[in-house]
């Protein structure tokens, strides 16, 4: 796998990306304000979940207001991540702080796909008693845990390349 990795960082796309003085850094930026943009919505909703902020909000009408912001902030941290993947392939490969953000990253994949099934489909009967389920205050708690994670990772990451 290295050698694909090595030479999917040699192809003329990405040395253009790595070698821009102006491209790999507006690439960088983009990917960090995405991940503000998604990943502070989100974490928004996650203290709603928890109740440790906007206790006299709905829940459902943070997460219908909030939430869908994130969406275009998580495509774009994806297109900007993949691009910065592809700039340094092999160096990222070999790290192992990829690896363990990438596990997060698929962790965090399914704790909110186990919130969209099993909390979400009830959400307005729960949050309209002003009650937040204890496995939905998990959730919101676990994906705390683990964007602060992959965001230390990625940042870590970045100055180990």
């Amino acid at each position: 796998m290295t050698s694909w990795y090595h030479w999917l960082q040699n192809t003329p796309f990405a040395t253009g990306i790595r070698q821009s003085d102006l491209l790999f850094p507006l690439i960088e930026g983009s990917h960090i304000l995405a991940l503000s943009l998604s990943v502070g919505l989100i974490v928004i909703f996650d203290l709603r979940l928890l109740r440790v902020a906007f206790r006299g909000e709905s829940a459902l009408i943070i997460m219908e207001q909030f939430v869908p912001w994130s969406l275009p902030g998580f495509a774009i941290m994806f297109a900007t991540g993949v691009l910065l993947f592809i700039a340094q392939a092999e160096k990222v490969y070999l790290n192992p702080l990829f690896r363990c953000k990438l596990a997060l990253l698929f962790l965090t994949a399914i704790n909110a796909w186990v919130y969209q099934v099993k909390f979400y489909p009830r959400m307005a009967e729960w949050d309209k008693r002003g009650l937040v389920p204890w496995g939905a205050r998990v959730s919101g708690a676990l994906s705390l845990v683990l964007w602060a994670c992959i965001i230390a990772l990625g940042r870590t990451m970045a100055y180990e390349l």
